[in-house]
């Protein structure tokens, strides 16, 4: 009976490990595609700013329709690539949240009493003595817990995620913005 249970718990361990493994791995590639679409739209944008540079050296009645042309579909596909961003990065974050709930699950089955990674950090974190001890005592850290910068304030859980979301968004609205500027000069 007991080695059913010692293989059942190696099979969890085994389990959690594989999970810890595929976490690790798609917290990774979100970083390096938000690296990527990063770079895409910065090549996007100074194509954009190339165009909308000669703007202000001509007006826009003396620039060619091709010319004309070439900003306008920088800027559609700057804002594509801002939408393809968001919806890679949901997808992936939605994986992200299936993987976390089985670990968090994992967890609980291998019943590892303060040392639960993923599932509560609230645990972790005391407000009245803005420190955490581990679980051997010898270590503590000291944490702020109050403004901007307390654990779960805007700076303190700011998340990698997070840097998904904000730069598309960011993006687009720039693209907007010389879009609709560039068709108010042209019906000027």
């Amino acid at each position: 009976m007991q080695d059913i249970n010692r293989e059942k718990e190696d099979d969890t361990t085994h389990k959690y490990i594989a999970l810890m493994s595929i976490i690790h791995e798609t917290e990774k590639r979100l970083g390096f595609a938000d690296l990527f679409f990063l770079f895409l739209n910065l090549a996007t944008m100074l194509f954009a700013v190339y165009f909308i540079s000669s703007l202000f050296r001509r007006t826009l009645l003396a620039l060619s329709s091709m010319e004309l042309l070439l900003m306008l579909f920088c800027l559609v596909i700057g804002m594509a690539i801002c939408v393809y961003w968001a919806a890679y990065s949901i997808r992936i974050q939605l994986k992200l949240k299936l993987r976390y709930f089985q670990a968090r699950f994992l967890e609980r089955k291998m019943n590892c009493i303060g040392e639960n990674i993923f599932s509560d950090e609230s645990v972790f974190f005391d407000p009245e003595t803005m420190s955490i001890d581990s679980p051997d005592k010898k270590e503590s850290l000291l944490y702020p817990t109050t403004g901007l910068m307390r654990m779960d304030g805007f700076i303190g859980a700011a998340k990698p995620r997070y840097f998904s979301w904000f730069m598309p968004i960011l993006f687009f609205a720039i693209y907007w913005v010389i879009f609709i500027w560039i068709i108010v000069k042209a019906s000027l």
